[in-house]
């Protein structure tokens, strides 16, 4: 039972760590983790598992922590299922999806070390990568 536990503390850490930041707000973004919603601000942290949204006439810029740029336009529904760019382990899996709007992505250490890692879902389809910046809109 012990074990169990230690290990769910463990795996928690590891799925809902802090993958990033927000840098830039215009209007109104609300970030849903763990079945809360809130207000993000300059300075809020990203998760694994944070849905991001944007508002009529509202943006946000995220920097992640390999250096991974997401702006995001108005009205846009941002997940982020998973980011996990460990190089000194060679740990690599970044799994998003962008499910209405429109985002700009500048891909960081992932797009160099492991392009092939990266996962950007979309409602029919996927992109993969192979440079390092791309812009894709969802109706």
């Amino acid at each position: 039972m012990k074990n169990l536990i230690i290990g769910m503390v463990l795996l928690n850490s590891i799925l809902f760590a802090n993958v990033g930041v927000i840098k830039k707000i215009e209007g109104i973004v609300e970030i849903k983790r763990k079945g809360d919603i809130f207000l993000a601000k300059v300075g809020t942290t990203i998760e694994n598992g944070d849905i991001v949204s944007t508002k009529a006439k509202s943006s946000v810029g995220i920097t992640f922590d390999d250096g991974t740029r997401v702006s995001l336009e108005e009205k846009s529904i941002f997940i982020i299922n998973k980011f996990i760019v460990k190089p000194n382990q060679k740990k690599y899996n970044v799994d998003l999806e962008l499910r209405t709007g429109k985002g700009m992505f500048t891909t960081g250490k992932i797009g160099k070390l492991s392009p092939k890692s990266f996962k950007l879902k979309i409602p029919k389809g996927a992109v993969g990568i192979r440079g390092t910046k791309f812009i894709v809109e969802v109706e």
